[in-house]
């Protein structure tokens, strides 16, 4: 239980796991302290692309789903988030993206829950930027030919410009394409 905060302990876990074959890692996120410590044992308390990010490091073949709210969180940083973390896996990566009802949540942002339609429309319109975004670059883009001084051909390097009613993004993201076929999606249709 004291364990809950080290991160070494977290990298031990993932290292068991890979050794004794389990496909993957899935990590919640609660974005709220919704326990009494006095009595009770912590959620996971810590940002899960963080710790996941320092299983990437650790381990070779895991593969590493962690849980985003669609309802408090920009399209463009859960899109560069997440890239990052599949470039950092070498295409390990997957967002389990969901829709957020939690008020003691909500107010951690400095929001309210949205009505339930409109959590699902902003939950299509971040889908359909973030998934823009890991394609603004197409796949040869990235030429890394560091003597000639050409790293990137800019015209296979794309903005988005996408303007939804509740989210929008320009992009391009400044993170080239994974070597593997990289990030899956698996949107939740719960209202939880």
């Amino acid at each position: 239980m004291s364990a809950y905060t080290d991160m070494d302990q977290f990298v031990r876990y993932a290292q068991a796991a890979e050794r004794g074959r389990i496909q993957l890692l899935f990590f919640a996120d609660t974005p709220v302290l919704d326990v009494d410590l006095e009595d009770q044992a912590p959620h996971f308390p810590l940002d899960p692309l963080i710790v996941m990010t320092s299983i990437a490091r650790a381990t070779e073949r895991i593969g590493l789903v962690a849980t985003a709210s669609t309802t408090f969180n920009e399209p463009y940083n859960l899109a560069r988030q997440f890239k990052a973390l599949d470039v950092i896996s070498h295409g390990r990566a997957s967002w389990n993206a969901v829709i957020t009802s939690d008020p003691a949540a909500a107010a951690n942002f400095g929001r309210r829950v949205p009505a339930r339609e409109e959590k699902y429309e902003r939950a299509h319109e971040v889908v359909q930027i973030v998934q823009a975004l890991w394609g603004s670059w197409e796949k040869d883009a990235w030429i890394r030919d560091v003597p000639g001084r050409r790293f990137a051909g800019m015209d296979k390097i794309q903005p988005v410009t996408l303007q939804g009613h509740h989210v929008a993004a320009r992009g391009p993201l400044p993170i080239p394409p994974c070597r593997q076929t990289c990030l899956t999606l698996r949107l939740w249709p719960s209202d939880g």
